[in-house]
């Protein structure tokens, strides 16, 4: 049988990969979620355009639109 305090040392060699193990995984897990470049907002002429297309087309499938 082990002596105590060649126990604590082997539980404590333990615990200490398991949290550097743990520790690991959650910078990988919060590497892999943060966006690699900051957002851009959208533009105003880029939204206007796109509702835009979006009201034509609506009239066009209520054939609103004349030819």
């Amino acid at each position: 049988m082990m002596s105590p305090k060649v126990q604590s040392k082997i539980i404590a060699a333990i615990v200490t990969a398991v949290a550097s193990y743990l520790q690991a995984e959650e910078q990988a897990c919060r590497a892999e979620l943060s966006p690699e470049r900051p957002g851009v907002a959208p533009g105003l002429w880029g939204s206007s355009g796109r509702a835009e297309m979006m009201q034509m087309r609506m009239l066009w499938q209520r054939r609103i639109v004349s030819r």
